[in-house]
């Protein structure tokens, strides 16, 4: 696999010096940003089910890739007021599951654990008849088990955060001395018998062999499910961290070939593995983000986690029916439902399977290389494009009797090693 010194994005078309990208982190606060487009074409159908919600208002870490710090400003304190409001306007939209994450979830009321809510919002959402999952870097995962035992219980699945299998490059990424807080958190789901899996940023210096085989060690040890997420350049600085097309490729063989897939939800991968059930980008159509709470005490939702272009509505006033079906929503089905509409992607072979790929990174991307704003432009991933040469499994199969909050929720991929 490639060497992480050396390598280099490598994308279809010519990269500009940055910054070209009219991406401002902060622009969203002020005004509708993301653009409304193709406005007479179909959607495809709505199935709202599995969503993430970003908790907390605060965070001790400073991680070089996070995709909400910037967007964010440290705002109101949560009320059981507004938790009870929000869990209804789930319950009402038949919402399945519940993600916990984008941020430190233990932290709903500024940085003293002490003043969580994150107890009763587990409570709440689970006597909803939602199941609930939580992605943590490790800090939550041990206050809740130590200091709120039965809520602990009550988790249906925990992602665990890592930025490298090996302890030193991890703590230098997230800025504080944490490993041994993730590996006690493995501990801890595999003690309770609860679903865990690691996830980890896939970026151009820690998706190589040597890493993806730490991470293999570190499932097999602690029996969890590994998942990745390719970076998205939420931020241009984001740009210098992309996998190049041979990274990505290499690497997902590399997981194919010594894991079981769980969920195929990259779409390129679905696309070069001939996945008969892939549908495409989630975002909009299965699954969505509720957002921080703003200084002002606004709660937005936006069909994607790294778009904040599109963040729309106020969750503690308008109805979430309402806000599924806002321009912004439609505009990510009318993506899904037309991909011959990006350029390169008519009468493509692979178009039912890919999509287009995932909208947030084809999205971002674009934006910072060309300075222009759409979503109808295609993954720079494109496998049409790129002709990978590598060898993947055709027609692959994932369980029907596993319900893990990631799965058909964000552009991910999912494996438990063989």
């Amino acid at each position: 696999m490639s060497d992480p010194q050396t390598a280099k994005p490598e994308f279809p078309w010519e990269r500009k010096a940055l910054p070209l990208s009219v991406i401002d982190a902060k622009e969203h606060f002020a005004r509708p940003v993301g653009p409304i487009e193709y406005e007479d074409a179909d959607e495809c159908a709505i199935d709202i089910k599995n969503i993430g919600w970003t908790l907390g208002n605060d965070c001790p870490y400073r991680c070089t890739h996070c995709y909400s710090m910037s967007a964010r400003e440290k705002g109101m304190d949560f009320s059981l007021e507004i938790v009870d409001r929000i869990i209804g306007q789930l319950a009402a939209n038949n919402v399945e599951t519940v993600n916990l994450g984008g941020n430190e979830p233990l932290f709903t009321n500024g940085a003293n654990p002490k003043n969580t809510l994150l107890p009763q919002i587990i409570d709440g959402l689970v006597d909803a008849g939602i199941i609930v999952g939580l992605t943590t870097s490790g800090i939550t995962a041990i206050h809740l088990e130590r200091d709120h035992n039965a809520s602990w219980r009550r988790l249906n699945d925990l992602d665990i955060s890592f930025d490298s299998p090996f302890e030193e490059e991890h703590n230098k990424n997230r800025g504080a001395k944490i490993y041994k807080q993730a590996i006690r958190t493995l501990e801890l789901a595999k003690e309770y018998g609860i679903d865990h899996s690691i996830i980890m940023c896939g970026m151009n210096w820690n998706f190589t062999q040597r890493h993806l085989e730490g991470l293999l060690e570190l499932a097999y040890k602690y029996d969890a499910h590994i998942r990745i997420n390719p970076i998205k350049p939420v931020e241009g600085q984001h740009m210098d961290s992309l996998l190049s097309a041979e990274q990505y490729y290499e690497g997902f063989a590399f997981l194919m070939e010594h894991c079981s897939p769980v969920d195929l939800g990259e779409p390129p991968i679905a696309a070069v593995t001939d996945y008969q059930n892939a549908k495409g980008c989630p975002c909009g159509r299965t699954s969505f983000r509720i957002h921080s709470i703003t200084p002002d005490g606004r709660i937005p939702v936006s069909p994607c986690v790294y778009l904040h272009d599109y963040k729309v509505g106020d969750l503690r006033k308008d109805d979430l029916y309402d806000i599924i079906r806002s321009p912004q929503f439609a505009s990510f089905r009318r993506r899904n439902a037309n991909p011959h509409l990006l350029e390169g992607c008519s009468g493509c072979e692979m178009l039912q399977s890919c999509r287009g790929g995932c909208a947030g990174r084809s999205y971002l991307h674009n934006a910072h290389v060309t300075g222009e704003r759409s979503l109808f432009v295609r993954d720079p991933y494109c496998p049409k494009d790129i002709k990978p040469k590598q060898t993947f499994p055709q027609r692959p199969t994932v369980p029907t009797d596993k319900r893990l909050v990631h799965m058909d929720y964000l552009c991910t991929w999912i494996g438990k090693p063989k």
